[in-house]
């Protein structure tokens, strides 16, 4: 009977260890499952932010482009008005009508600050201050 005793606690005991290795491999089963996902939702941020960086990329490539161009513009326009104010240089030098409209002086209400209202509020009356 000691014998079947023993047997039976070794049993249980035997029961118990593979109750608890049993419960330990479904934690672990689940821990996989958990870091898995946490894998598949990493790959997924990644290749949304792979896609971002190619668009922002691309977008400065525009940009660049775009103020290189500008840059080009701007280098035109200035030429031309460095012209413009070469030839109106020389006709001033050379047209009297033009000498003589370049020497008028500039009327009241160019000089100074300028004004859309004649430094008026739009809201006050014509008699007040």
């Amino acid at each position: 009977m000691k014998a079947f005793a023993a047997a039976a606690i070794i049993a249980l005991v035997a029961c118990l260890l593979l109750g608890i290795q049993h419960y330990q491999v479904i934690a672990l089963e689940g821990q996989v499952t958990i870091e898995a996902k946490g894998k598949q939702d990493a790959i997924a941020a990644n290749t949304e932010s792979q896609a971002t960086i190619t668009t922002l990329r691309a977008e400065a490539q525009r940009n660049a482009a775009y103020t290189a161009d500008l840059a080009k513009r701007i280098s035109v326009s200035e030429k031309k008005a460095q012209k413009a104010r070469k030839d109106f240089e020389d006709l001033k030098l050379k047209s009297k009508p033009v000498r003589d409209w370049a020497a008028q002086p500039l009327p009241d209400g160019l000089r100074g600050k300028a004004t859309t209202n004649g430094g008026k509020d739009r809201n006050s009356k014509a008699g007040s201050p």
